[in-house]
């Protein structure tokens, strides 16, 4: 299974890192999603979204530059950090063909969508549709 972003249904709300930050972090703060969504503005008033989500990658790269083994793929295929084998070295973001892995000046983990156990709270709650659940 894979979240998918349809940029055409996007309003640029960030309710969906909203959601992210309240389930992971207990905290209404959009810079400690899982995922973001980028708004470009470009001249003549063209503007479109942009998103940065976890793909779930099947070779999953994240967990093979891992030093310490602190990155393993759950049952949903999405990746769990665990943070006490974290060393917070930051390879794993710097191997992400989709720049989907977060770095947080307060957090001392990388911030990875983990599918929120199944029911991800960013689909859930996106009032426009944008974000879907396929496979």
């Amino acid at each position: 299974m894979r979240i998918v972003f349809n940029p055409l249904l996007c309003s640029g709300c960030k309710i969906c890192q909203q959601v992210c930050s309240i389930v992971h972090f207990n905290s209404q703060n959009p810079t400690k999603a899982r995922l973001k969504i980028n708004t470009i503005f470009k001249p003549k008033g063209v503007v479109y979204h942009k998103s940065y989500i976890c793909m779930a990658c099947s070779d999953a790269l994240c967990i093979q530059v891992c030093p310490t083994d602190a990155l393993k793929r759950n049952r949903f295929g999405y990746i769990d950090v665990d943070v006490e084998k974290c060393i917070a070295c930051w390879e794993c973001t710097k191997v992400c063909p989709y720049n989907a892995i977060f770095m947080h000046p307060e957090i001392r983990y990388p911030l990875i969508c983990d599918f929120c156990g199944g029911d991800p709270a960013c689909v859930k709650w996106c009032p426009m549709g944008a974000l879907s659940i396929r496979g």
